[in-house]
């Protein structure tokens, strides 16, 4: 009994000191803060309220404003939306499933920043060693690819200085005759799901927290799947495949290491 007493008082002493931050007392530390993984999302005021369009290469006119090759397509009753206002750059919540910007997006907008990426980013804010593996499928079936000194590093699991950025290209499937190659694709197979550990380390090595992200394609009724690849098929893009642009993303779960507080270094 007396153990278990002296673990509750070094807790409640613990916990008491994390409950103030250096600029001043009396402020509450936001433990969800820690580590911040972020991406770019459908506004979570569109879900449900249409879906995107997709302009085709015939379609196009040029010189044109990059727009994504898209449109938005609004239900009945619904407003309608400019492309550049459909996406907002958040992190993520645990619980709450989101629907992500389409792959390799490059946008161009007044109101802001132009939205340029491949395939799909995470945005992992956190001070100290990110550790990024792949959880289910462990595969090459899904890709990740970090930048080291401005140079891209493919590799099948990531330790990098954080903060970073985290390219995930979801493939879909194994494909043998290009192997491990860096893949660059605007869509992927419909109906896959991924499984991912993000975890931060203190300098030393610690974990401090770790996070499960889930990622899933999801269907996209507006994508021509049966013909935007005409004239292309290889083993990644084959005929009579459905693809889509669309992946959905959620925060599974969000975890502190009980030692690393315990032992005072939060």
């Amino acid at each position: 009994m007396k153990k278990i007493a002296v673990v509750f008082l070094l807790l409640s002493m613990l916990f008491s000191s994390c409950s103030l931050n250096g600029s001043g007392e009396g402020e509450a530390v936001d433990m969800n803060e820690v580590m911040k993984i972020s991406a770019w999302l459908l506004d979570k005021e569109l879900e449900g309220k249409g879906c995107c369009g997709f302009i085709t290469e015939a379609e196009k006119t040029y010189p044109r404003k990059e727009d994504g090759s898209l449109f938005w397509i609004p239900n009945d009753g619904e407003s309608a939306v400019a492309n550049e206002d459909l996406f907002v750059f958040e992190p993520l919540e645990v619980g709450a499933q989101r629907t992500m910007a389409p792959m390799s997006l490059h946008m161009a907008r007044d109101k802001g920043k132009a939205i340029n990426y491949s395939n799909l980013n995470l945005v992992v804010d956190f001070e100290g060693i990110v550790k990024v593996r792949k959880i289910d499928p462990a595969d090459s079936s899904i890709r990740l690819r970090y930048s080291l000194n401005g140079i891209p590093e493919e590799a099948e699991g990531i330790e990098i200085n954080g903060p970073c950025t985290i390219n995930i290209c979801p493939v879909g499937k194994v494909l043998a005759s290009i192997g491990l190659d860096t893949l660059i694709t605007p869509d992927t197979l419909v109906g896959k799901e991924y499984l991912l550990e993000i975890q931060g380390c203190s300098l030393s090595g610690k974990p401090v927290v770790t996070a499960t992200v889930k990622i899933t394609a999801v269907p996209d009724p507006k994508y021509p799947w049966k013909t935007v690849h005409d004239g292309q098929y290889t083993e990644l893009f084959q005929h009579n495949e459905e693809r889509t642009r669309f992946c959905s993303i959620e925060l599974v779960s969000y975890t502190y290491s009980d030692m690393y507080l315990l032992e005072g270094e939060g």
